[in-house]
């Protein structure tokens, strides 16, 4: 039976497309020696290891070899050799012995002195005897001065006086409540303790005032020892 223009046609198309189809998967097939599916195509290569490319075990990859022969015709040297690592020369024996040089002096040529307190102000003072005073749950004791016991009588036996009361009372009237200001740490006072310090109301030094009217003896040898004197021959407080 004879074909018709509109058969002839079909095939002519049915052909073509079949061509078309072919060159297609013929343009997406892989090489032989790198990938094997069509859709590897798609995936990242790898580089072959040496048991891959049918090369003896431990030989750098071809990559790696290639690399090497363009360094070396572009007068590189050998790239291996060109990471490695110079090593240090090991000592000459012959040399002697090295030399110690000396430590090397601080960056700051201050001395680093302790922490020392600092003048605090103690508020509301109050007068225990000639040479101590208490403030809050803390005891200052004036360094240089010896007080008197609080039932210590002085003068002659017809005209005795309370001495060591009378020098508490004007000590406390010397200070009249006033702070004064001594070298104790910062939580003095905040539970019970003792320090010595010298300590000042305004400008005068308490420790100088007490023995200088006569209300506390001086400690032998100590910063006050004149100021007693002077007091003795003024006849001031137990020296009357």
């Amino acid at each position: 039976m004879p074909l018709g223009v509109e058969d002839i046609r079909r095939n002519i198309v049915v052909a073509v497309g079949l061509v078309l189809v072919f060159a297609v998967v013929m343009w997406l097939a892989p090489e032989p020696d790198d990938l094997r599916t069509v859709f590897d195509a798609a995936r990242p290569r790898q580089p072959m290891t040496a048991k891959e490319a049918g090369e003896p075990a431990g030989s750098a990859p071809r990559q790696e070899r290639d690399a090497a022969a363009v360094a070396d015709r572009q007068g590189g040297g050998d790239m291996r050799g060109a990471r490695a690592a110079p090593q240090e020369a090991a000592p000459d024996p012959s040399a002697g012995e090295l030399e110690r040089l000396p430590p090397r002096p601080p960056l700051s040529g201050e001395t680093l002195q302790p922490d020392t307190p600092k003048p605090r102000l103690l508020a509301r003072p109050v007068a225990l005897d000639g040479a101590r005073i208490a403030y809050r749950q803390g005891v200052v004791t004036l360094p240089g001065v010896e007080a008197l016991p609080l039932n210590e009588r002085c003068g002659s036996s017809a005209e005795d006086f309370p001495c060591g009361v009378m020098a508490r009372t004007e000590l406390r009237r010397f200070l009249r409540g006033r702070s004064i200001a001594c070298d104790v740490p910062d939580d003095f006072g905040l539970k019970r303790g003792e320090a010595t310090s010298a300590c000042t109301v305004g400008d005068a030094d308490i420790g100088r005032w007490v023995v200088e009217n006569g209300w506390a003896r001086a400690e032998p040898g100590g910063p006050y020892a004149d100021v007693e004197a002077t007091a003795r021959q003024s006849k001031r407080g137990i020296w009357r």
